[in-house]
């Protein structure tokens, strides 16, 4: 088989279905992790630990996501830190398990294929993975740091294309390096990663998830420990890479500046998570330039540069607690309630779902998007009163 042929069966492999059917679809996603138990609670039968309150409930990491990932799509994920969106990205590219719901590869519960009883025998655990690559946040980290760029690199043409030759490779290589501006190619093959700078690590990492042709990348704060300077290229260059491979992105961010720049300049969509759910989801412009969730709101005007015209204003803070709720012990209702600012008693009563207009493409998780919900009608939660967020 030529080089040419492997590229071809690895592509019939990964893009067979019907043409409408998303890359990945993400139904009702649930994932919990279990909390580890001191060796007393360990020693202790279960229903001894129930009845006196012993056993440590797990903690709601994602809390019934839905999303769909369309061809060349570009999804952002914000949100603070704890609110679910690395859980959430590792969990649509098959690094996590979904406690409940289903994650579909290509119409195929990627679950079903790991376990090898979807019963398609032409699409085997190892086309997911190499259709689902990750880009990790800590390059340095992602990067043995005892073997060569060459080595690195030519790891996963090795696994996924074994007819090329060194030759073949070679080309391959220093073509990606030439393309992501790594320059002279040569040399930086035979370098090690202590001899490289963040940027081109990160250039390294991103090239290894690419050299695959992958149908979607989980992107997770690939640009949060770089430069200012450095942020905007790397993004342009995943931007650029994307045309010339066709990947979708999950990107991963807790800088709205960068989630803007990332989606708006792909056309893609910003959806904002807080406690495990998406509170929030459309087109960049829309949720930045007008937010329909509190949360949004807030983390919109938390993002404000901190110059000293504004320090006066950062001080006094929206939120009506600053401790996000325990992920174990989530409050009834709406998360995000005790927090808000805007909450009334209806909303303890039951959790706001998104919004699911026909053609409408900007929705939130919030009862203030419901004109005749009971919310309007119910008394304010803090103080009796309501409370202003800073525009």
């Amino acid at each position: 088989m030529s080089a040419d042929d492997a590229d071809t069966a690895a592509d019939e492999t990964t893009t067979g279905g019907d043409e409408d059917t998303p890359v990945l679809e993400l139904d009702d996603v649930v994932v919990h992790f279990e909390q580890q138990e001191s060796l007393v609670q360990q020693a202790l039968p279960d229903s001894v630990g129930e009845r006196f309150g012993m056993t440590e409930p797990p903690v709601q990491a994602v809390n019934g996501v839905s999303l769909d990932i369309e061809e060349e799509d570009v999804i952002v994920l914000v949100g603070e830190s704890g609110s679910g969106k690395s859980t959430l990205g590792r969990t649509a590219v098959g690094l996590e398990e979904p406690t409940e719901g289903t994650i579909r590869y290509r119409g195929h519960d990627i679950n079903d294929v790991r376990r090898g009883t979807h019963g398609d025998q032409d699409l085997m655990w190892e086309d997911v993975r190499r259709a689902l690559q990750i880009i990790h946040q800590d390059s340095t980290a992602a990067l043995n740091p005892y073997r060569t760029v060459r080595a690195i690199l030519s790891e996963p043409l090795k696994l996924w294309y074994p007819d090329l030759d060194m030759n073949d490779r070679y080309e391959r290589l220093t073509a990606m390096l030439r393309t992501t501006g790594i320059t002279p190619a040569e040399e930086y093959l035979d370098r090690y990663p202590h001899q490289l700078s963040g940027g081109e690590k990160q250039r390294v990492a991103i090239i290894r998830a690419m050299l695959v042709e992958p149908d979607v990348i989980l992107a997770d704060e690939v640009v949060s420990a770089l430069d200012v300077s450095l942020r905007i290229d790397i993004m342009d260059l995943l931007l650029d890479l994307q045309d010339m491979v066709g990947t979708s992105y999950v990107f991963i961010s807790h800088n709205l500046t960068n989630a803007r720049y990332f989606a708006e300049k792909a056309d893609g969509r910003i959806a904002v998570m807080y406690m495990g759910n998406i509170v929030e989801i459309g087109p960049a412009a829309e949720v930045i330039e007008n937010p329909k969730h509190p949360y949004t709101k807030i983390l919109k005007w938390a993002s404000l540069s901190l110059d000293p015209e504004e320090i006066d204003i950062m001080e006094d803070s929206p939120m009506m607690t600053q401790d996000a709720p325990d992920p174990s012990d989530p409050p009834t209702g709406c998360r995000f309630r005790e927090a808000c600012p805007k909450a009334r008693d209806a909303c303890a009563e039951a959790e706001p779902t998104l919004g699911s207009k026909a053609g409408d493409t900007h929705v939130a998780a919030c009862y203030r998007e419901v004109p005749d919900h009971e919310y309007w009608d119910s008394n304010w939660a803090h103080d009796g009163e309501e409370h202003d967020i800073p525009e």
